[in-house]
């Protein structure tokens, strides 16, 4: 299954959320680099813009929005549709393949360059050649921002030395306790190299392609960082409930085919996923490598008649699960995180708390993808 990266853009708007988070340090960039700019046009251009929240959030109340002109690009027609619905005069939206130069030609050089959400997304090879070539992009002076995880393998290093290595000189490299994302922002130096038209910067592959752990049906990633698991867990859990809420009394009941579970059995599931995980970390801190009891979840649907449920109680239920599992979490120490216990899904095995807590993000995650 694709990623859904219309999805992916929901978790902008959740409080507290890691994509909020970063989302934000990325905007505070973007107005340092207006604010910086010398009178007159500000050219900014935008690669894989997707619906352009970066670019189009500061340009709602900055002063200097009237002189800025610029492209974002972004392949999704539905992201590109959603920025372009938004984006003011002087902004255009470009549905092409953000990858090549060509995409460029006629908008650069331009003193803002935003190359966010794509490093996470090529390989380590198409990045730095991305970078190597910035320099076409880049107006005297201009501005590079940029953002990539730094989970293990952590590639920030390596990128902050490239930038360096091609006339860059580092502005700013933003990076949050909570969570595992950084944002860059460089400025060119060095000459401005001669613009190549058509030349190939990147192949955009997903971190799917790259990620070992990646669950290809939903795109969930295991390689997530301690401080990362309860503000995700918080964030999908909100999630889930937004979307359940949308299906009314009859869908919320209904299956879509007779072995799918309907909407308001995967939230029952998901409502007594948190609660037996709750006890499980609970009974990890107590006892020595206990053995997890499978939580019969095929069993439940049935005995529990989740379908029968009323759809209000178990969103209040599942909140309030999901408020009592991140709370646990949040007051574990370092050992706590490291006690384990016997696991049997998806292989029996000795799995640690931190494990059971990235598993059960991933159980949010996914059935919020099940839920249609």
């Amino acid at each position: 299954m694709a990623q859904d990266w219309h999805e992916w853009h929901t978790a902008y708007d959740r409080p507290g959320s890691p994509l909020g988070l970063r989302l934000a340090a990325v905007q505070r960039c973007i107005r340092e680099a207006f604010d910086a700019a010398p009178p007159g046009p500000i050219r900014i251009v935008s690669v894989c813009a997707g619906e352009g929240r970066d670019v189009l959030g500061v340009l709602e109340d900055h002063p200097r929005r009237a002189d800025v002109r610029g492209r974002l690009v972004e392949l999704d027609p539905v992201l590109a549709d959603t920025a372009r619905a938004h984006a003011p005069t002087g902004i255009e939206v470009l549905c092409v393949d953000a990858g090549t130069t060509a995409a460029y030609t006629g908008v650069v050089p331009a003193d803002v360059v935003l190359v966010c959400g794509v490093f996470g997304n090529i390989t380590d090879g198409d990045m730095m050649r991305t970078i190597d070539m910035l320099a076409t992009l880049c107006a005297p002076n201009a501005a590079v921002i940029w953002t990539r995880h730094r989970r293990r393998p952590d590639a920030t290093p390596a990128v902050r030395q490239r930038f360096a290595d091609n006339g860059f000189d580092e502005l700013a490299f933003i990076t949050a306790e909570e969570t595992l994302f950084s944002v860059g922002m460089h400025r060119l130096l060095a000459p401005p190299r001669r613009f190549a038209g058509g030349a190939r910067l990147f192949d955009f592959v997903g971190y799917q392609a790259l990620d070992p752990d990646v669950c290809r049906e939903c795109g969930f990633s295991y390689a997530v960082g301690r401080a990362e698991i309860v503000p995700w867990l918080r964030s999908d859990a909100q999630a889930f409930l937004d979307k359940l809420e949308k299906f009314d009394d009859t869908a919320v009941r209904t299956r879509r085919e007779p072995e799918v579970w309907s909407p308001l059995e995967y939230a029952c599931h998901v409502r007594d996923v948190l609660t037996v995980q709750t006890e499980r970390v609970e009974l990890a801190q107590r006892e020595v490598d206990p053995v997890f009891v499978p939580m019969g979840r095929e069993e439940r649907v049935v005995g529990d008649r989740y379908n029968e449920q009323d759809p209000a109680v178990v969103a209040a239920e599942l909140a309030d699960a999901a408020a009592a599992f991140a709370a646990r979490l949040d007051g574990l120490d370092a050992a706590g995180w490291e006690r384990t216990g016997t696991y049997n899904y998806p292989e029996r095995e000795l799995r640690t708390v931190e494990w059971i807590a990235i598993h059960t993000a991933h159980e949010l995650l996914h059935h919020r993808r099940d839920l249609g």
